[in-house]
């Protein structure tokens, strides 16, 4: 089964009534997610079990070998929470994120255990870092009835962003895009990156989620956001600090990514964390939802960073009030969708440009870049409405391409209260 929708579809509130469902008849829904950060995340909105992808094969005799590769050996048999059962659904979310490999050996682990696989996830949102692609095989070669396409957003407190979020996914009519955000002021263009930093810091200062492309861009953000909490946050003087190998200081009351997933020590690459305490051994105590974890000064000092701005990569799947990004000359379609889809209540891009048309020219060009491949029929669709937009007029009675069509039926689904917030925008033409 493949349950693919568009970021705040949904897709969790359906796993959660899945999980139920399946309860009810003496079933387990077991998630497991490309990495342990979104597993937990997974885990904590539906009640179900959840696991790293790598867990559950490591678990199952998979091991990575010298050559980069996973490969079956030696199996003594997994641990209880590890062992599916016929009649189990493995969820694979955030599919499209997953690599080849690991998939292969999922798919391997449930057949062998009879249970069922669905895979979850958007393949507009970011691929995998290995050899990917996985959804794309999983919608070619499911069952049609077996996959189930979300299409009506819920996630947003203004509802004209619905549908403007759904012209990102797709990259459609980004001019237009550009100008409705702009009029709303959900698109910022600063003279400098020096001014984008510092506008970017105080938001970030005062608790809004920042993200940038790089990890070199949200070392420098980090830094200025930290600059600023010193200036506003009583608790961030005075107190004891740990200097990390990679130069950052904490102390109490920094937000920190951990960056290195250690089981006994109940922590996962990319969660994040308050820091509540720091050891005159240093040692450092944090604290998440409620949950205190001490770490040992050699973990905090090798695998602890600042996390008032991350990458792109670091916020999929999260959803926060209000979020921002740095949009360059290297974000991609995938990257700047992502981060645009962030916050519920705001989501405001960031550019450096000297004139409104340069921003503009940005903003199209970065959701043209490294656009998802999503097959022969959809890239005929793209080139056709191009062809209707900017070339002759030759076939002035021809029906509309088939994106055009769909996306007027999507529009009209969302509703004539939420198109009335799309002024300047070609809705249902």
């Amino acid at each position: 089964m493949v349950v693919e929708g568009a970021a705040g579809a949904g897709k969790t509130t359906v796993l959660r009534s899945v999980r139920q469902q399946l309860a009810y008849h003496g079933r387990r829904l077991v998630v497991v997610t490309p990495t342990m950060k979104a597993a937990d995340v997974a885990a904590r909105e539906t009640g179900a079990e959840g696991h790293s992808a790598a867990w559950l094969i490591y678990q199952h005799g998979w091991r990575w070998d010298d050559d980069g590769h996973w490969s079956r050996q030696s199996d003594p048999g997994p641990c209880e929470s590890a062992a599916l059962r016929p009649g189990d659904l493995l969820v694979v979310d955030e599919a499209g994120m997953l690599d080849q490999e690991t998939a292969r050996a999922l798919l391997t682990v449930a057949d062998e255990a009879g249970a069922r696989v669905a895979f979850i996830g958007d393949r507009h949102q970011l691929p995998a870092v290995g050899r990917g692609g996985v959804l794309d095989h999983a919608v070619a070669y499911a069952d049609p009835a077996a996959v189930v396409t979300l299409e009506t957003v819920r996630r947003f407190t203004d509802e004209a962003y619905a549908i403007l979020s759904l012209r990102m996914r797709e990259g459609y009519r980004s001019d237009e895009v550009f100008d409705a955000l702009l009029a709303s002021g959900q698109i910022v263009v600063h003279p400098s990156d020096v001014e984008r930093t510092a506008a970017l810091a105080r938001l970030g200062a005062a608790g809004d989620l920042v993200m940038a492309d790089t990890r070199e861009q949200v070392a420098d953000l980090n830094a200025a956001i930290r600059a600023q909490r010193t200036d506003v946050d009583p608790l961030s003087g005075g107190r004891p600090t740990v200097t990390t190998s990679r130069g950052e200081t904490l102390t109490v009351g920094d937000r920190i990514a951990t960056r290195r997933n250690d089981p006994d020590l109940r922590v996962a690459n990319r969660q994040t964390w308050t820091v509540t305490g720091v050891g005159g051994d240093g040692s450092v105590t944090l604290q998440d939802r409620g949950r205190d974890q001490v770490v040992p000064a050699q973990y905090a000092r090798g695998h602890v960073e600042l996390a008032y701005a991350t990458t792109v990569h670091g916020a999929q799947g999260e959803t926060v009030p209000r979020a921002h990004v740095a949009l360059t000359d290297s974000t991609g379609a995938a990257a700047a969708y992502v981060s645009m889809t962030r916050g519920r209540a705001g989501n405001t891009a960031h550019l450096v440009a000297e004139t409104l048309e340069d921003a503009k020219q940005q903003w199209i060009d970065a959701f043209a870049r490294n656009r998802s491949d999503l097959g022969p029929a959809r890239a005929r669709d793209a080139a056709l409405e191009d062809i209707e937009r900017y070339g002759p007029a030759l076939r002035p009675e021809a029906p509309p391409p088939a994106r055009e069509r769909r996306h007027r039926e999507r529009e009209q689904r969302h509703g004539p209260s939420r198109q009335s917030g799309l002024k300047g925008l070609s809705v249902g033409r």
